[in-house]
């Protein structure tokens, strides 16, 4: 009796019945040994296109290192910038401090003019060492003005009647 070919048979696993695959039958040596060629071809130009990729464009380069260093700049620009703010509050700070304490010998000044002289010295003061008297009856003249915020007298105030 003469030796069976082999038969591969493959199982395709879904949600139908099961059905028997036979393998491909073997092709001959010279679909093989073309088939061989043609895959080191592509091999080779997938790899000439890999390289082609992976080399360094010129274009791409100064884009690249153009846009690093724009980004360190801002960087620099935005490190600057807070530090001129960080020194322009401490100033502030400074300033304000200064306020308050001007302010406060400010208040300690006019608490000292208001009680440097009561109104019985200023008093005492007018009349015996200035020689001023109040006025008499008759000595106040009242009349009115069209503008409020000061006088000019050009002439004699006239007397009462």
């Amino acid at each position: 009796m003469g030796e069976r070919p082999r038969r591969t048979m493959y199982y395709i696993d879904g949600s139908t019945v099961r059905k028997v695959e036979q393998a491909p039958a073997r092709k001959s040596n010279n679909e093989t040994r073309k088939r061989a060629s043609n895959k080191t071809v592509q091999h080779k130009r997938v790899s000439e296109k890999a390289q082609k990729a992976l080399a360094f464009n010129m274009g791409y380069t100064v884009f690249v290192t153009s846009a690093v260093l724009i980004m360190i700049l801002a960087s620099i620009a935005v490190l600057y910038m807070e530090s001129r703010i960080s020194l322009q509050q401490a100033n502030i700070n400074d300033l304000e401090t200064q306020l308050e304490v001007i302010e406060e010998e400010n208040a300690a000044y006019r608490l000292s003019l208001e009680s440097m002289y009561t109104l019985d010295e200023i008093y005492d003061v007018a009349t015996n060492e200035l020689g001023m008297v109040y006025a008499e009856k008759g000595q106040i003249v009242y009349y009115e003005s069209a503008d409020e915020d000061y006088v000019k007298q050009y002439q004699d105030v006239p007397e009462a009647n």
